[in-house]
């Protein structure tokens, strides 16, 4: 399996504790769900992704944005095609109704992202056992975290494969062989993606998941930094509700109402 820190120097966010990035990423991502008017959704994105850039991974982090941008064009296309048989969808087809969705998921993904790509898996199996979680929610929740890692080192191997083969990925291709460059990418993800579940499936449980016996190396203990983050994250989702109540929103739910 690739190891998690290709890197030779590490990130700041590498001497973090897998708690408080958790912290981090679960209060964020729960307070995006709520937020409604632009300026507290905008604050969360501009302050979130500072700290995605803060795990140094910016080819990654680009290609995850530009990955991003084409799904949420994507989507742009389609309300503007169903704008046209059902003309009462006309609102939401506008470029300010879908920023909402975009800011709203572009957070999310920034600190989901650094969580994956900068916590060790032994820590992470530390973590969440001692959450005292559900089997069903504990182990799918190990095996999708550190999947994000594996999965990017899968594409990384297609794309030199392809390279090899006399096959280049870039704008040219792209734009002039995109049913091709699907199918090279597509079939060759899909099976090394069946082979690395496969792969962290039997990690998990030689490492002692679900038998009550899972193997720690060492105790992880929250530092300074670790209670600063905390105690950021709280504050940061605070400065958002106030933003909230202040430009009139409705905090989502009550939109119902």
């Amino acid at each position: 399996m690739p190891e998690l820190f290709t890197n030779a120097k590490l990130s700041p966010l590498h001497h973090f504790d897998v708690k408080s990035k958790m912290v981090f990423a679960l209060l964020c991502s729960l307070v995006a769900l709520f937020l409604t008017k632009p300026l507290p959704l905008f604050t969360l994105f501009v302050v979130t992704l500072v700290y995605a850039l803060c795990m140094r991974r910016y080819k990654v982090l680009l290609v995850s944005y530009l990955f991003f941008v084409g799904v949420m064009l994507l989507s742009l296309f389609c309300v503007s095609l169903l704008v046209n048989f059902y003309p009462q969808f006309k609102d939401s087809a506008r470029i300010d109704s879908l920023a909402m969705p975009f800011l709203r998921g572009a957070s999310v993904m920034n600190v989901v992202m650094p969580m994956a790509l900068t916590i060790r898996v032994q820590s992470l199996l530390t973590t969440l056992q001692n959450l005292h979680l559900p089997f069903v929610i504990y182990l799918p929740g190990a095996v999708m975290i550190r999947f994000v890692p594996s999965f990017i080192h899968d594409i990384k191997q297609v794309f030199e494969a392809m390279k090899i083969r006399g096959f280049e990925v870039n704008v040219k291709n792209v734009l002039t062989h995109p049913v091709l460059l699907t199918r090279l990418c597509f079939t060759p993800l899909v099976f090394m993606s069946l082979r690395t579940s496969e792969d962290l499936g039997v990690a998990a449980e030689l490492k002692g998941i679900g038998s009550g016996n899972l193997c720690t190396y060492k105790r992880m203990r929250l530092k300074k930094r670790d209670i600063a983050l905390i105690v950021f994250s709280v504050v940061l989702i605070s400065t958002c509700l106030v933003f909230e109540y202040i430009s009139g929103g409705s905090f989502y739910g009550s939109m119902h109402g």
